[in-house]
Protein backbone atom coordinates (compact mmCIF):
# COMPACT_ATOMS: atom_id res chain seq x y z
CA UNK A 1 0.00 0.00 0.00
CA UNK A 2 1.60 3.47 -1.13
CA UNK A 3 0.80 6.49 0.53
CA UNK A 4 1.27 9.93 -0.92
CA UNK A 5 1.17 13.68 -1.03
CA UNK A 6 -0.21 15.51 -3.49
CA UNK A 7 -0.53 19.61 -3.14
CA UNK A 8 -1.06 22.84 -5.32
CA UNK A 9 -2.72 25.91 -5.08
CA UNK A 10 -6.38 26.08 -4.13
CA UNK A 11 -8.24 24.48 -6.55
CA UNK A 12 -5.89 22.27 -7.71
CA UNK A 13 -7.91 19.46 -7.67
CA UNK A 14 -11.52 19.90 -10.05
CA UNK A 15 -15.03 18.31 -10.11
CA UNK A 16 -15.46 16.89 -13.12
CA UNK A 17 -18.64 15.16 -12.43
CA UNK A 18 -21.27 15.87 -9.80
CA UNK A 19 -24.55 14.38 -9.94
CA UNK A 20 -27.04 11.60 -8.71
CA UNK A 21 -25.17 9.03 -11.14
CA UNK A 22 -21.23 10.21 -10.25
CA UNK A 23 -19.27 12.39 -8.39
CA UNK A 24 -15.29 12.33 -10.27
CA UNK A 25 -12.54 14.65 -9.16
CA UNK A 26 -9.43 15.31 -11.57
CA UNK A 27 -6.20 16.64 -10.46
CA UNK A 28 -3.05 17.15 -12.68
CA UNK A 29 0.19 15.14 -11.62
CA UNK A 30 3.17 17.75 -11.05
CA UNK A 31 6.84 17.22 -12.02
CA UNK A 32 8.43 14.97 -9.19
CA UNK A 33 11.49 12.36 -8.86
CA UNK A 34 10.13 10.67 -12.04
CA UNK A 35 9.97 7.30 -10.32
CA UNK A 36 6.04 7.29 -10.72
CA UNK A 37 5.48 5.08 -7.68
CA UNK A 38 1.99 6.61 -7.02
CA UNK A 39 0.78 6.19 -10.42
CA UNK A 40 2.36 2.80 -10.67
CA UNK A 41 0.40 1.93 -7.19
CA UNK A 42 -2.88 3.11 -9.16
CA UNK A 43 -2.14 1.42 -12.59
CA UNK A 44 -1.82 -1.69 -10.04
CA UNK A 45 -4.60 -1.63 -8.36
CA UNK A 46 -6.49 1.41 -9.31
CA UNK A 47 -8.50 1.64 -5.70
CA UNK A 48 -7.42 4.44 -3.54
CA UNK A 49 -8.20 6.44 -0.56
CA UNK A 50 -8.24 9.89 -0.32
CA UNK A 51 -8.08 12.38 2.46
CA UNK A 52 -8.64 16.42 2.39
CA UNK A 53 -7.88 18.34 5.56
CA UNK A 54 -8.83 21.72 6.53
CA UNK A 55 -6.09 22.25 8.91
CA UNK A 56 -7.47 25.68 10.10
CA UNK A 57 -10.70 24.26 10.59
CA UNK A 58 -9.77 20.78 12.01
CA UNK A 59 -12.75 19.52 9.69
CA UNK A 60 -11.59 16.43 7.05
CA UNK A 61 -12.86 14.57 4.13
CA UNK A 62 -12.12 11.11 3.58
CA UNK A 63 -13.09 9.80 0.17
CA UNK A 64 -12.58 6.17 -1.58
CA UNK A 65 -12.88 5.64 -5.17
CA UNK A 66 -11.47 3.94 -8.08
CA UNK A 67 -8.58 6.02 -10.26
CA UNK A 68 -7.74 6.51 -14.10
CA UNK A 69 -4.78 7.37 -15.41
CA UNK A 70 -5.00 9.87 -18.09
CA UNK A 71 -1.55 10.38 -20.36
CA UNK A 72 -0.63 12.49 -23.17
CA UNK A 73 -3.75 13.86 -25.46
CA UNK A 74 -6.16 11.94 -22.86
CA UNK A 75 -4.71 13.99 -19.97
CA UNK A 76 -4.81 17.31 -21.99
CA UNK A 77 -8.56 16.99 -23.27
CA UNK A 78 -10.16 16.45 -20.15
CA UNK A 79 -7.47 19.02 -17.84
CA UNK A 80 -5.70 21.43 -20.82
CA UNK A 81 -2.24 21.78 -20.35
CA UNK A 82 -1.46 18.85 -18.53
CA UNK A 83 0.50 15.39 -19.76
CA UNK A 84 -0.39 13.31 -16.88
CA UNK A 85 -3.73 13.74 -15.07
CA UNK A 86 -5.65 11.25 -12.60
CA UNK A 87 -9.51 11.21 -12.47
CA UNK A 88 -11.03 9.46 -9.69
CA UNK A 89 -14.95 8.26 -9.39
CA UNK A 90 -16.00 8.17 -5.92
CA UNK A 91 -17.37 5.36 -4.35
CA UNK A 92 -18.22 6.79 -1.30
CA UNK A 93 -17.43 10.02 0.59
CA UNK A 94 -17.35 10.83 4.52
CA UNK A 95 -17.01 14.30 5.99
CA UNK A 96 -15.98 15.00 9.79
CA UNK A 97 -16.04 18.65 11.44
CA UNK A 98 -13.35 19.05 13.42
CA UNK A 99 -11.96 15.54 12.81
CA UNK A 100 -8.58 16.08 13.21
CA UNK A 101 -7.13 16.78 16.46
CA UNK A 102 -4.19 19.38 15.83
CA UNK A 103 -4.48 22.86 13.83
CA UNK A 104 -1.90 24.66 11.34
CA UNK A 105 -1.55 28.00 10.33
CA UNK A 106 -1.40 29.23 6.56
CA UNK A 107 2.21 29.29 5.87
CA UNK A 108 3.72 30.42 2.15
CA UNK A 109 2.37 28.99 -0.42
CA UNK A 110 5.45 27.26 -2.84
CA UNK A 111 6.85 28.62 -5.20
CA UNK A 112 6.87 25.16 -6.99
CA UNK A 113 3.01 25.53 -7.67
CA UNK A 114 1.54 26.16 -10.88
CA UNK A 115 -1.39 28.19 -11.84
CA UNK A 116 -4.89 26.23 -11.57
CA UNK A 117 -5.57 23.93 -14.58
CA UNK A 118 -9.10 24.19 -15.23
CA UNK A 119 -11.21 21.67 -16.55
CA UNK A 120 -12.09 21.97 -20.76
CA UNK A 121 -15.70 22.33 -19.67
CA UNK A 122 -15.02 25.09 -17.55
CA UNK A 123 -12.37 27.11 -19.82
CA UNK A 124 -12.17 26.00 -22.91
CA UNK A 125 -8.64 26.34 -24.21
CA UNK A 126 -7.55 26.79 -27.95
CA UNK A 127 -5.60 23.88 -29.67
CA UNK A 128 -5.46 24.30 -33.29
CA UNK A 129 -4.29 20.72 -33.28
CA UNK A 130 -7.18 19.00 -32.22
CA UNK A 131 -9.51 19.84 -35.14
CA UNK A 132 -7.08 18.56 -37.55
CA UNK A 133 -3.35 16.91 -38.29
CA UNK A 134 -1.64 19.87 -39.63
CA UNK A 135 0.75 22.04 -37.69
CA UNK A 136 0.18 25.49 -37.75
CA UNK A 137 3.08 28.09 -36.96
CA UNK A 138 2.84 32.08 -36.39
CA UNK A 139 6.20 33.55 -37.42
CA UNK A 140 7.33 36.81 -36.36
CA UNK A 141 7.23 39.51 -39.22
CA UNK A 142 7.62 42.77 -37.10
CA UNK A 143 8.27 44.48 -33.95
CA UNK A 144 7.29 47.84 -32.67
CA UNK A 145 8.02 49.62 -29.43
CA UNK A 146 5.58 51.59 -28.22
CA UNK A 147 7.16 52.47 -24.55
CA UNK A 148 9.68 50.90 -22.96
CA UNK A 149 8.15 48.23 -21.89
CA UNK A 150 4.95 47.85 -24.40
CA UNK A 151 5.92 46.35 -27.69
CA UNK A 152 3.56 45.49 -31.22
CA UNK A 153 4.13 42.34 -32.87
CA UNK A 154 2.77 41.31 -36.26
CA UNK A 155 2.59 37.73 -36.98
CA UNK A 156 2.05 35.95 -40.15
CA UNK A 157 0.52 32.39 -39.92
CA UNK A 158 1.78 29.34 -41.87
CA UNK A 159 -2.08 27.60 -42.94
CA UNK A 160 -4.51 29.95 -42.22
CA UNK A 161 -7.35 27.37 -42.86
CA UNK A 162 -6.09 24.88 -40.12
CA UNK A 163 -5.51 27.94 -37.76
CA UNK A 164 -9.48 29.14 -38.24
CA UNK A 165 -10.38 32.80 -38.66
CA UNK A 166 -9.94 35.07 -35.77
CA UNK A 167 -12.49 37.56 -34.52
CA UNK A 168 -12.39 40.66 -32.62
CA UNK A 169 -11.84 40.01 -28.90
CA UNK A 170 -10.50 36.48 -29.08
CA UNK A 171 -7.09 35.60 -28.39
CA UNK A 172 -4.13 33.34 -29.65
CA UNK A 173 -2.45 30.37 -28.13
CA UNK A 174 1.18 30.64 -28.87
CA UNK A 175 4.06 27.66 -27.33
CA UNK A 176 7.35 28.28 -26.46
CA UNK A 177 8.51 25.17 -24.98
CA UNK A 178 10.76 24.34 -28.26
CA UNK A 179 12.59 28.19 -27.63
CA UNK A 180 12.38 28.59 -23.99
CA UNK A 181 11.94 24.73 -22.83
CA UNK A 182 14.79 23.79 -20.48
CA UNK A 183 14.25 20.13 -19.67
CA UNK A 184 13.33 17.82 -16.88
CA UNK A 185 14.76 19.21 -13.36
CA UNK A 186 13.20 17.72 -10.03
CA UNK A 187 14.03 21.16 -8.81
CA UNK A 188 15.38 24.57 -9.63
CA UNK A 189 15.48 27.11 -6.86
CA UNK A 190 16.75 29.70 -8.96
CA UNK A 191 12.84 29.66 -11.20
CA UNK A 192 10.73 27.14 -9.42
CA UNK A 193 7.57 28.46 -11.32
CA UNK A 194 9.40 27.07 -14.45
CA UNK A 195 9.08 23.75 -13.34
CA UNK A 196 5.47 23.06 -14.14
CA UNK A 197 5.29 25.84 -16.55
CA UNK A 198 4.13 24.53 -19.88
CA UNK A 199 5.14 27.74 -21.84
CA UNK A 200 1.80 28.19 -23.53
CA UNK A 201 0.74 32.39 -23.18
CA UNK A 202 -2.26 33.19 -24.61
CA UNK A 203 -2.30 37.05 -26.13
CA UNK A 204 -5.14 38.90 -27.17
CA UNK A 205 -5.55 39.77 -30.38
CA UNK A 206 -5.12 43.79 -30.87
CA UNK A 207 -5.47 43.88 -35.02
CA UNK A 208 -8.61 44.45 -36.58
CA UNK A 209 -10.22 42.13 -39.17
CA UNK A 210 -10.99 45.09 -41.20
CA UNK A 211 -7.43 46.57 -41.31
CA UNK A 212 -4.96 46.43 -44.11
CA UNK A 213 -3.70 43.18 -43.01
CA UNK A 214 -3.41 39.87 -44.91
CA UNK A 215 -6.02 37.14 -43.46
CA UNK A 216 -3.26 35.09 -42.44
CA UNK A 217 -1.30 37.46 -40.32
CA UNK A 218 -2.46 39.54 -36.69
CA UNK A 219 -1.00 41.50 -34.43
CA UNK A 220 -0.71 41.35 -30.54
CA UNK A 221 -0.31 44.53 -28.17
CA UNK A 222 2.09 43.31 -25.09
CA UNK A 223 3.98 44.17 -22.04
CA UNK A 224 7.46 43.00 -21.20
CA UNK A 225 6.68 41.09 -18.11
CA UNK A 226 7.93 37.80 -17.71
CA UNK A 227 9.83 34.83 -19.24
CA UNK A 228 8.32 34.66 -22.61
CA UNK A 229 7.69 38.01 -23.50
CA UNK A 230 10.95 39.24 -22.53
CA UNK A 231 12.03 36.48 -25.01
CA UNK A 232 10.06 37.86 -27.85
CA UNK A 233 11.35 41.59 -27.00
CA UNK A 234 14.92 40.60 -27.50
CA UNK A 235 14.33 38.74 -30.58
CA UNK A 236 15.58 40.24 -34.11
CA UNK A 237 12.99 40.17 -36.79
CA UNK A 238 15.72 38.92 -38.97
CA UNK A 239 16.35 35.59 -37.31
CA UNK A 240 12.74 34.45 -38.74
CA UNK A 241 11.48 33.14 -34.82
CA UNK A 242 8.27 30.49 -35.65
CA UNK A 243 6.12 29.69 -32.87
CA UNK A 244 3.59 26.75 -32.39
CA UNK A 245 0.19 28.22 -32.27
CA UNK A 246 -2.21 26.17 -30.57
CA UNK A 247 -5.22 28.06 -31.28
CA UNK A 248 -7.69 31.27 -31.06
CA UNK A 249 -10.44 31.75 -29.10
CA UNK A 250 -12.21 33.87 -26.61
CA UNK A 251 -15.30 35.66 -26.68
CA UNK A 252 -14.90 39.19 -24.83
CA UNK A 253 -17.35 40.82 -28.14
CA UNK A 254 -18.31 44.66 -27.46
CA UNK A 255 -21.47 45.27 -29.12
CA UNK A 256 -22.82 48.51 -29.60
CA UNK A 257 -26.80 49.00 -30.31
CA UNK A 258 -28.21 50.86 -32.55
CA UNK A 259 -28.53 54.94 -30.78
CA UNK A 260 -26.15 53.60 -27.42
CA UNK A 261 -23.05 55.15 -26.18
CA UNK A 262 -21.19 52.07 -25.44
CA UNK A 263 -18.79 52.56 -22.13
CA UNK A 264 -14.97 50.88 -21.84
CA UNK A 265 -13.09 50.92 -18.87
CA UNK A 266 -9.53 50.13 -19.82
CA UNK A 267 -6.49 49.78 -17.31
CA UNK A 268 -3.15 49.89 -19.09
CA UNK A 269 -2.92 47.19 -21.62
CA UNK A 270 -6.34 46.59 -21.39
CA UNK A 271 -6.84 48.59 -24.48
CA UNK A 272 -6.19 45.24 -26.58
CA UNK A 273 -9.51 44.14 -27.14
CA UNK A 274 -10.71 47.36 -27.93
CA UNK A 275 -8.01 48.25 -30.63
CA UNK A 276 -9.57 44.89 -32.21
CA UNK A 277 -13.26 46.58 -32.08
CA UNK A 278 -12.81 49.83 -33.09
CA UNK A 279 -13.22 50.12 -37.03
CA UNK A 280 -16.45 48.18 -36.92
CA UNK A 281 -17.67 50.91 -34.12
CA UNK A 282 -19.03 54.22 -34.56
CA UNK A 283 -16.21 55.88 -32.49
CA UNK A 284 -18.59 59.18 -31.73
CA UNK A 285 -20.65 56.56 -29.40
CA UNK A 286 -17.99 54.98 -27.18
CA UNK A 287 -16.65 56.47 -24.04
CA UNK A 288 -13.59 55.24 -23.03
CA UNK A 289 -12.63 55.75 -19.23
CA UNK A 290 -8.58 54.99 -19.56
CA UNK A 291 -6.18 54.45 -16.52
CA UNK A 292 -2.56 54.22 -17.76
CA UNK A 293 0.97 54.89 -16.36
CA UNK A 294 2.77 57.71 -17.02
CA UNK A 295 5.08 55.62 -18.44
CA UNK A 296 2.98 53.94 -21.22
CA UNK A 297 1.42 57.04 -22.38
CA UNK A 298 3.20 56.24 -25.82
CA UNK A 299 0.50 53.34 -26.44
CA UNK A 300 -2.33 56.42 -25.43
CA UNK A 301 -0.27 58.10 -28.02
CA UNK A 302 -0.14 55.60 -30.66
CA UNK A 303 -3.67 54.45 -30.28
CA UNK A 304 -5.23 58.23 -31.10
CA UNK A 305 -2.46 58.46 -34.06
CA UNK A 306 -3.94 55.45 -35.20
CA UNK A 307 -7.54 56.07 -34.56
CA UNK A 308 -8.11 60.19 -34.44
CA UNK A 309 -11.39 60.61 -33.79
CA UNK A 310 -11.04 58.30 -30.67
CA UNK A 311 -9.45 60.73 -28.79
CA UNK A 312 -12.75 62.77 -28.51
CA UNK A 313 -14.34 60.07 -27.06
CA UNK A 314 -12.09 59.41 -24.08
CA UNK A 315 -11.20 60.72 -20.72
CA UNK A 316 -7.66 59.34 -19.75
CA UNK A 317 -5.95 59.02 -15.83
CA UNK A 318 -2.39 59.33 -15.59
CA UNK A 319 -0.33 57.41 -12.21
CA UNK A 320 3.05 57.41 -11.54
CA UNK A 321 4.35 61.01 -11.82
CA UNK A 322 3.07 62.50 -15.16
CA UNK A 323 5.14 65.36 -16.39
CA UNK A 324 1.99 67.31 -17.26
CA UNK A 325 4.01 70.28 -18.86
CA UNK A 326 4.69 67.49 -21.45
CA UNK A 327 2.21 64.49 -21.33
CA UNK A 328 -1.34 66.74 -21.04
CA UNK A 329 -0.91 68.99 -24.61
CA UNK A 330 0.17 65.96 -26.24
CA UNK A 331 -3.16 64.17 -25.50
CA UNK A 332 -5.36 67.26 -25.45
CA UNK A 333 -3.79 67.38 -29.29
CA UNK A 334 -5.41 64.34 -29.70
CA UNK A 335 -9.07 65.79 -28.09
CA UNK A 336 -8.95 63.32 -24.68
CA UNK A 337 -9.49 64.54 -21.66
CA UNK A 338 -6.74 63.77 -19.23
CA UNK A 339 -6.16 63.93 -15.35
CA UNK A 340 -2.77 63.38 -13.59
CA UNK A 341 -4.42 61.23 -11.01
CA UNK A 342 -6.37 56.93 -10.57
CA UNK A 343 -9.32 57.09 -11.87
CA UNK A 344 -12.04 57.19 -8.76
CA UNK A 345 -15.66 55.90 -8.28
CA UNK A 346 -17.22 59.18 -9.10
CA UNK A 347 -16.11 59.39 -12.42
CA UNK A 348 -17.73 56.34 -14.00
CA UNK A 349 -21.05 56.78 -11.26
CA UNK A 350 -23.98 58.27 -12.03
CA UNK A 351 -23.24 59.31 -15.86
CA UNK A 352 -25.97 59.88 -18.13
CA UNK A 353 -26.44 58.97 -21.57
CA UNK A 354 -24.33 55.59 -21.44
CA UNK A 355 -25.71 51.80 -21.85
CA UNK A 356 -26.18 49.89 -19.15
CA UNK A 357 -23.72 47.44 -20.40
CA UNK A 358 -20.41 48.08 -19.30
CA UNK A 359 -17.05 46.64 -20.53
CA UNK A 360 -13.99 46.48 -18.66
CA UNK A 361 -10.35 45.09 -19.21
CA UNK A 362 -7.85 45.02 -16.76
CA UNK A 363 -5.99 43.94 -13.93
CA UNK A 364 -7.52 42.07 -11.54
CA UNK A 365 -7.34 44.88 -8.69
CA UNK A 366 -8.16 47.68 -10.94
CA UNK A 367 -11.46 45.38 -12.48
CA UNK A 368 -12.57 44.12 -8.86
CA UNK A 369 -12.54 47.99 -7.80
CA UNK A 370 -14.50 48.77 -11.09
CA UNK A 371 -17.06 46.33 -11.21
CA UNK A 372 -17.57 47.19 -7.42
CA UNK A 373 -18.15 50.98 -8.34
CA UNK A 374 -21.06 49.73 -10.85
CA UNK A 375 -23.51 48.08 -8.82
CA UNK A 376 -26.48 47.71 -10.90
CA UNK A 377 -25.04 47.54 -13.93
CA UNK A 378 -24.20 44.61 -16.59
CA UNK A 379 -20.40 44.63 -16.62
CA UNK A 380 -18.75 42.55 -19.35
CA UNK A 381 -14.94 41.80 -18.05
CA UNK A 382 -11.79 40.22 -20.30
CA UNK A 383 -10.37 37.88 -17.47
CA UNK A 384 -6.64 37.25 -17.82
CA UNK A 385 -6.72 33.92 -16.58
CA UNK A 386 -7.05 31.98 -19.56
Amino acid sequence: MGNNYRGGPPGFVRVAENNDDATTLVYPEYSGNRLYQSLGNLRTDPKAGIVIPDLESGDVLYVTGTTEILIGKEAAALLPRSNLAVKVRIVEGRFIRRGLTFRGIPGEPSPYNPPVRFLATERPAPDAQSANKRVVYAKLIKKELLTSSIGRFRFSVSDAEAAGRWKPGQYVALAFEDELGAGYSHMCDDDPSSLNDDLVRTFTVSSSMQGNLPDDEFEITIRNVGKVTNFLFRQNIRAGLEIPLKGIAGTFTIHQPKGEVVPFVAGGIGITPLLAHLPQLVLGRIRLFWAIRAKDIGLAIDTFERFPRLGKSTIVYISGGADESETMPRLKEHGAQAFPRRMLPTDIQGLDGLSNIWYVCAGTQTRQAVVSWLSGKEVMYEDFNY
